[in-house]
C-alpha cells in the first residue's frame, strides 16, 4: 500500500502540478492531488477520523533548513486531537539563533495548544539533538520526559525518542556527524523523491544494523515495562513491525517526504504518510 502510494505521487509530480516553493523541502500542491487522498484519513484508518485520541511525530529539527515547518503548521492546523507527543528533537541544536520566524511560530502554536479551552495535552519526550531544553519547556508550558507510558484501548505504550540505543553514534561520534551532514545534503539535492538518501539508508550497513538495534532494544525494554506497544524516532526510518507480541513503530522525522505521524482513534492506530495533500486545500 506504501509503495503504491508513493508511486502515485510520483506519478502526479511528473505530470506537472507539484512546484517546489523558495524554501528547500516545502511543497506547493495544486488541488487536484487532494483528490487523491481525503483530508478525514479514512483511506488509512477504513472510515473517516473526525479527533485523533492521541497522534505521536518525531524529529521536527528547528533550525534546520530542512524542517518541513509548513506541512506541519498545516497539520497542526487542520487536524483534531485529544493529545500530542513529540518524540524527541525538536531543535535540531540548542543555538536558538538558527530558527527562523516559521520556526518560532510553530513554538507559539504549541504554546497554544497547551493554553487553549480545548485542554489538549502535548507530552515532548526529549530528543539527543533537544539538549538541556527544560527552561524553554516551562515557557511553552509542556512537559518534558525521558520516556512516557500512558494506556490506550486497554493496552500500555511506551514512547521512547530511541537514542539511548544507538550505540554507532555515541561509539564513533565524529563519523556520525559526517555522515548526517552528508544524509541532508543529499536531501536538500533531491527534497522531493529523495531517492540518494533513500539509496543510502537502503545500502548503508552500519545505519541498517543500527536501525536493527534500536528496534530490538526498544522492544526488550517495552517488555519489561510491560507495555503491549512501543515507538520510537531517532533513526528518520519509518518503521512497524512485531516483535515476540510486541508491536513497534517508529515515526520516521519532519524532514524527509513524506513525513509520518502515528494516530491512535478510539479501537485503531496507524502510522500515516503525509503528503501536504493529505490536508492541504
Amino acid at each position: 500500500m506504501e509503495n503504491n502510494t508513493v508511486k502515485s505521487y510520483d506519478k502526479i509530480y511528473n505530470s506537472g502540478f507539484l512546484t517546489i516553493n523558495e524554501e528547500p523541502g516545502e511543497l506547493l500542491v495544486d488541488d487536484i492531488i487532494n483528490q487523491m487522498s481525503n483530508h478525514d484519513f479514512s483511506e488509512v484508518f477504513g472510515q473517516p477520523v473526525k479527533i485523533f485520541n492521541t497522534i505521536i511525530i518525531s524529529d521536527i529539527h528547528l533550525g534546520s533548513k530542512l524542517s518541513r515547518v509548513n506541512s506541519l503548521l498545516k497539520f497542526l492546523k487542520n487536524v483534531k486531537f485529544k493529545r500530542l507527543i513529540i518524540n524527541g528533537d525538536i531543535f535540531d541544536s540548542i543555538n536558538m539563533r538558527r530558527l527562523n520566524k516559521k520556526h518560532w511560530h510553530l513554538l507559539s502554536v504549541l504554546r497554544k495548544l497547551t493554553s487553549d479551552n480545548k485542554k489538549t495535552e502535548v507530552i515532548w519526550i526529549r530528543g539527543n539533538h533537544d539538549g538541556y531544553s527544560d527552561l524553554l519547556s516551562q515557557l511553552l508550558g509542556i512537559n518534558v520526559y525521558d520516556e512516557y507510558l500512558f494506556e490506550w484501548n486497554s493496552k500500555k505504550i511506551l514512547v521512547m525518542h530511541g537514542d539511548v540505543f544507538d550505540v554507532f553514534t555515541s561509539k564513533y561520534p565524529l563519523i556520525s556527524e559526517v555522515a548526517d551532514i552528508i544524509y541532508k545534503l543529499t536531501i536538500y539535492i533531491d527534497p522531493t523523491h529523495m531517492r540518494i538518501s533513500k539509496w543510502l539508508k537502503q545500502n548503508s550497513k552500519a545505519f541498517l544494523r543500527n536501525i536493527k538495534i534500536v528496534r530490538e532494544r526498544a522492544v526488550q525494554l517495552a517488555k519489561l515495562r510491560g507495555a503491549e506497544i512501543v515507538t520510537c524516532g531517532h533513526t528518520h526510518f519509518r518503521e512497524e513491525t512485531v516483535i515476540n507480541n510486541i508491536h513497534y513503530f517508529n515515526t520516521g522525522s519532519w524532514t524527509t517526504n513524506p513525513s509520518v505521524f502515528l494516530g491512535f482513534t478510539e479501537s485503531d492506530v496507524k502510522l500515516v504518510n503525509y503528503y501536504n495533500s493529505n490536508i492541504e486545500k
